[in-house]
């Protein structure tokens, strides 16, 4: 789906203009390397082609401005192959720009199954359970604790945990695991029956999915 939508997004640009374009491909492979970057240059539209998965949180991108984009593929678990493809298009009286370019926007979410409900903890005054969980979520089942508005937990891929501070009905703190840590933010039903959130590596933004629901 992603490589159709990039390749629908480059025909729907190339077909509003009149110039004949010019298109250029680039490939970028990582296999336990952590992160691959391909500089392609100056371009006036560049987009994914083609995305081969390895590992779980394998992914490819492609960002950058007219002046300088850049292809990554990135194995954060350094145990598979993450293999990105891109192309480029340059109008013949093109001469770029300076603004940076929206990539095209991401697919929708994958719509799953929901569990099986399980018996819920009574809320504890305010609304706001003692205990969140335990959660199905993106990575594995999620269970936390409340004191006050600190929250811990801890959940089964790669034995994690989570440590964050609670204010009305968001998290925001870290995450860890056996292959790394970085920051989270998770936000809740208004009955905590499940949470939307992202997370990223180290102290990044959070710019990555991360929901759960019981």
């Amino acid at each position: 789906m992603l490589r159709s939508l990039s390749l629908m997004a480059l025909a729907l640009w190339a077909g509003a203009v009149s110039a004949t374009p010019r298109i250029t491909s680039y490939n970028a492979e990582c296999h336990a390397c952590g992160e691959k970057r391909v500089q392609m240059g100056s371009h006036s539209f560049c987009a994914l082609s083609y995305v081969h998965s390895g590992g779980f949180n394998s992914y490819c991108a492609v960002g950058g401005s007219p002046k300088s984009w850049f292809l990554i593929a990135k194995d954060p678990d350094a145990g598979e192959t993450q293999a990105c493809g891109a192309v480029c298009m340059d109008l013949d009286d093109s001469a770029g720009g300076a603004d940076p370019v929206v990539a095209p926007p991401s697919p929708p979410p994958v719509s799953r199954p929901t569990p099986a409900p399980v018996d819920r903890p009574d809320p504890a005054p305010g609304g706001v359970p003692d205990t969140f969980g335990p959660y199905q979520s993106t990575f594995g089942t999620l269970t936390m604790q409340r004191s006050g508005n600190r929250v811990t937990g801890t959940y089964t891929h790669k034995g994690g945990r989570v440590e964050g501070s609670l204010s009305g009905n968001t998290l925001t703190g870290r995450w860890t695991q056996t292959n790394g840590e970085g920051r989270m933010v998770f936000r809740f039903n208004p009955d905590f029956s499940g949470f939307t959130g992202m997370w990223s590596y180290g102290d990044a933004a959070p710019n990555q999915e991360w929901n759960g629901r019981r």
